[in-house]
């Protein structure tokens, strides 16, 4: 059986159908593409694993490029883009550069979700440990400026920035400020707050969209499609929804690759994120020791570090109040972070008789991604890549909504 699964995993073979392309195992859905006649370019800087150009593809965009600077999220980018990621430091990045590498001087859209873990509360809170209080001296919350110099540079029709939803109010509201100031009077921007979960993502995700156009017309509204009210919107979908489908497994337990097994009820969001897929991928649990092994099941779902008796959690819990937590079955899981890549006690399975935390593949479904996204790399670097992503169905959202304001005006290709 081993030598089977290592032939099928190893065969490299190209096909293409009428609406498919079949590369390494991974499919890339085209349909939607053939609804727009010219390609509208786009360009993904900070670009990790390939959430926001996944997203944007399937919504028709032309992405022609990918810059990162972690070399595992570039291998997996490529693996799913056609091999147009590029290692490199962004500092080291200008319009030349990209010119070069697209082949073309007109670039429409630039996206982008520079690393968000300076402006997140637990990368405060760490900055802030280390004796440093001033969160902007952080060196990672000036990448944004990056972004800025490369809207200014390259001057694209739209470009999209996904962060933290505090990166907008952070130092009263330093980091906007410096977008409008700088980008004002050459585009309408528009800043959103918005949560992942009320898009159909099976997670609590709140982010900051900023959205800026210079072709004259307004951009975008994002209206949640999904929440408890009003009564027009669909449910959330729970974790239940996304991840019960898939194999039960026990701690250090799983395959780099594994066979859907048959299950009586699979959610209409399970279903969507297997179409393709010849099977589970990345479904490999951690090891975990015997004190956590314990603790994990003496928490019932939705319960942290501050539900159990005092002397249990070696750890304080005035500072690390959620240091474990149980994830709940009928509500979208908690923001899946790259904290992930240390120990995932945050993300523990709510099933009892697993007693462990989320795989890469879990993650990877609350996260929206489809099976069919494998993630290279060792179990560390795809935890940080999941976490790092933007929901390529967020993503997709979003680029529907822009690519609707573009074909109403006419003013694209």
């Amino acid at each position: 059986m081993f030598r089977a699964l290592q032939s099928y995993l190893s065969n490299r073979w190209t096909r293409k159908d009428q609406n498919y392309l079949y590369i390494d195992s991974t499919v890339i859905d085209h349909s939607e593409e053939k609804k727009l006649k010219s390609k509208v370019t786009a360009v993904d800087i900070f670009c990790g694993c390939g959430g926001l150009s996944q997203g944007f593809t399937k919504a028709g965009f032309d992405v022609l490029l990918g810059v990162d600077c972690d070399p595992w999220a570039i291998e997996t980018y490529n693996r799913h883009h056609k091999n147009r990621g590029v290692m490199k430091d962004i500092t080291d990045v200008d319009a030349k550069f990209i010119y070069s590498q697209t082949g073309q001087e007109k670039i429409d859209i630039l996206i982008g979700g520079p690393p968000c873990q300076a402006f997140s509360s637990v990368g405060i809170a760490k900055w802030r440990s280390l004796g440093r209080p001033g969160t902007l001296d952080h060196p990672l919350n000036n990448l944004y400026r990056e972004f800025l110099r490369l809207v200014k540079e390259i001057k694209p029709s739209f470009f999209l920035i996904e962060n933290v939803e505090r990166m907008l109010s952070i130092s009263e509201g330093t980091v906007k400020k410096a977008i409008e100031s700088e980008l004002n009077e050459t585009y309408c921007v528009n800043f959103y707050r918005k949560d992942a979960a009320d898009f159909g993502v099976p997670q609590h995700r709140k982010r900051a969209i900023i959205i800026g156009n210079k072709l004259g017309i307004r951009n975008p509204e994002l209206d949640p499609t999904h929440g408890e009210s009003p009564a027009d919107r669909k449910r959330h979908i729970s974790l239940k929804d996304a991840i019960s489908d898939l194999p039960s497994i026990r701690v250090g337990g799983g395959m780099p690759f594994m066979k859907y097994t048959k299950n009586h009820e699979i959610s209409g969001y399970a279903k969507k994120r297997r179409a393709k897929s010849p099977g589970i991928f990345n479904h490999i649990s951690r090891d975990h020791n015997s004190r956590d092994i314990k603790i994990f099941n003496m928490l019932k779902p939705g319960q942290t570090s501050k539900d159990l008796p005092t002397g249990i959690i070696p750890y304080r819990n005035d500072i690390f109040t959620d240091k474990y937590k149980k994830q709940k079955w009928d509500s979208p899981s908690t923001t899946i972070m790259a904290h992930l890549s240390k120990d995932g006690l945050m993300y523990i399975h709510p099933d009892r008789t697993q007693s462990r935390t989320l795989t890469p593949r879990e993650a990877a479904r609350l996260q929206s991604f489809d099976d069919s996204f494998v993630f290279e790399g060792y179990q560390t670097h795809q935890f940080r890549q999941i976490g790092n992503a933007v929901p390529p169905l967020f993503a997709h959202f979003i680029a529907k909504k822009i690519k609707r304001s573009i074909q109403s005006a006419g003013c694209l290709r």
